[in-house]
């Protein structure tokens, strides 16, 4: 059965680049590797804006998977043959051993999945150093938001994780989430015995205590 490919493709006036992508766009659908395009711009339908976390142009989703900025047809073309919907670690892991923090932060901004993969890979000790700490940069630039709060269970989780270099993370992460339930297992972890956990997660509550004071 052949796959249904559809396209929604977010544009406003005054945009350089969000021609290119119209025509482009435009040019697929016309060959039919395209079922369905919708274009729309953001300023008649900010509802849609909010929806998607749309924070600049051009936006587009494919098959429901969010994507923006300028690409050419062959890295559309590629994205459409992974079936990129059901592959969000490895998108992920690509856009970082890319070097593409800003496209990998938008995955995981636009696509609740996508951040589900984020945790898995940070599970993970066979994931590479580069994309460790691309996924560490993007929990950073969430951690003041509320996306990252449903997600506070897992981190708990992960802080108990038998490889010390995966545990160490997931107590920064809980540090950067400064909720209740986060400095409790700091706390407990600061008063134990594990070596390489203890003097980390007491540094880590010294830091948030010295934010508090200043804040």
């Amino acid at each position: 059965m052949k796959m249904v490919n559809e396209v929604s493709l977010f544009v406003m006036p005054g945009c350089s680049v969000c021609p290119h992508m119209e025509r482009l766009f435009a040019d697929m659908h016309k060959k039919g590797a395209i079922e369905g395009l919708q274009i729309l711009d953001v300023t008649q339908h900010p509802e849609l804006a909010d929806k998607h976390n749309i924070r600049s142009v051009p936006f587009y989703l494919i098959n429901g998977v969010a994507f923006s900025g300028l690409k050419s047809k062959q890295e559309i073309d590629r994205l459409i043959q992974q079936g990129v919907q059901q592959n969000w670690g490895e998108l992920l892991k690509q856009e970082l051993r890319e070097g593409q923090l800003e496209a990998a932060e938008k995955i995981v901004l636009g696509n609740p999945p996508a951040r589900d993969a984020m945790l898995q890979l940070l599970s993970e000790t066979e994931t590479e150093l580069v994309v460790r700490i691309g996924l560490t940069a993007i929990i950073e630039s969430l951690a003041s938001g509320s996306l990252l709060a449903p997600y506070e269970a897992e981190f708990i989780k992960l802080a108990a994780h038998k490889d010390e270099r995966i545990a160490v993370d997931a107590l920064y992460y809980l540090s950067l989430l400064d909720s209740p339930a986060a400095l409790e297992v700091l706390t407990d972890i600061a008063k134990s015995a594990r070596p390489g956990l203890t003097e980390h997660a007491r540094e880590l509550l010294e830091e948030s205590i010295s934010n508090q004071v200043l804040h």
